[in-house]
């Protein structure tokens, strides 16, 4: 049986799913977009706060960015792009606050 998971994931749409691909990997995030040949999850990551170790950002970007110090900016979803040809399995997740 053939599953149209385009159909699906658009029936997901801004919902917390699972998705297994063909190579073996599992993602886990939102979708947040959807076009003729890719799911677009957005998922979270705590990734920058382990890069940045507690250390302030430098003086210079202090002026041009507008940051001060002890501010980050922190990017809380990261896009991933998944083809539909690529994707063998694709579910709900529980999402709780």
């Amino acid at each position: 049986m053939e599953t149209n998971y385009q159909q699906v994931a658009w029936n997901c749409m801004n919902k917390y799913v699972g998705i297994t691909t063909s190579d073996g990997q599992s993602h886990d995030g939102f979708v947040a977009h959807i076009d003729q040949n890719y799911v677009t999850l957005a998922i979270p990551t705590n990734e920058i706060m382990g890069q940045m170790n507690g250390m302030p950002a430098n003086a210079t970007t202090y002026r041009q960015f507008g940051y001060y110090p002890g501010f980050y900016p922190r990017r809380r979803f990261y896009p991933r792009p998944i083809p539909f040809g690529a994707i063998t399995a694709l579910y709900l997740l529980p999402f709780f606050i």
